[in-house]
């Protein structure tokens, strides 16, 4: 089944105290039709990432108060904020910083000064890697609530063909008492009847008309619901009971 994918510009948040950086990679990436935020420290970058989450950071390591990767580190211990792909801003190529990087969380380096192709590049992989994952995610739930619905109905069908078995078993011996309770009552007489017979035969009779509501309400699939009973095990409830229940 084809699917669309709504469509809407990436949003790059680039966080480095350094305003020449951040003017050069802003006029870059503006170019490419992506909408930029800046900032120029950590502290800035919490301020706006409350108001609108990005598809991808640029974080600069070296900075005064908070470096990168004390910036990395907390992104990345927000469940709000971890799954933000960041891309480190560095001078800095040993391998022992590049490595750290990556132990925080962050998906790759670009180095100063920057190739203009590099840095594109680098930037195009991981956006497109992101919206992957997010289809990906919602394909997954679409598939999960369709199963979830696939088993519901499962579970409907099978009460159902139970209540049109339990109909068909009870119906004829319950025509068969509803009969005999009535020929028994006219071969006696109502007359001859004691008050404490007359009150027996009532009661049968008001049972019998409760076991046929019972299995009037077993035909109907609207009315079933499923509710948690003991444990694990799950009790079919009518809407009619359930109301009933709400109102006592």
């Amino acid at each position: 089944m084809n699917q669309t994918w709504e469509y809407k510009k990436p949003f790059i948040l680039i966080i480095d105290d350094n305003p020449t950086n951040l003017q050069f990679l802003e006029i870059i990436l503006k170019k490419e039709n992506y909408d930029i935020a800046v900032a120029l420290s950590g502290f800035q970058a919490f301020k706006i990432i409350k108001n609108h989450y990005p598809d991808l950071i640029l974080l600069d390591v070296m900075m005064p108060k908070q470096d990168g990767y004390e910036v990395c580190e907390i992104f990345k211990s927000s469940s709000n904020t971890k799954d933000i792909p960041i891309i480190f801003l560095t001078a800095k190529t040993e391998t022992k910083d590049i490595i750290k990087g990556f132990e925080l969380g962050a998906v790759d380096f670009i180095t100063k000064p920057f190739d203009r192709t590099e840095l594109l590049a680098r930037i195009k992989t991981q956006l497109e890697l992101k919206q992957s994952q997010e289809r990906l995610k919602r394909s997954y739930k679409d598939l999960k609530n369709a199963q979830e619905k696939m088993i519901e109905l499962e579970r409907t069908n099978s009460v159902l063909a139970m209540a049109a078995t339990t109909n068909h078993e009870l119906n004829q011996p319950l025509t068969v008492l509803t009969g005999n309770l009535y020929l028994l009552e006219k071969s006696i007489g109502n007359k001859n009847l004691t008050e404490t017979q007359k009150i027996y035969i009532e009661k049968m009779n008001n049972s019998i008309i409760k076991l046929q509501s019972i299995l009037t309400k077993y035909r109907n699939p609207a009315s079933i619901q499923f509710e948690k009973y003991a444990g694990n095990s799950n009790m079919v409830v009518f809407d009619k009971e359930k109301n009933l229940n709400k109102n006592k």
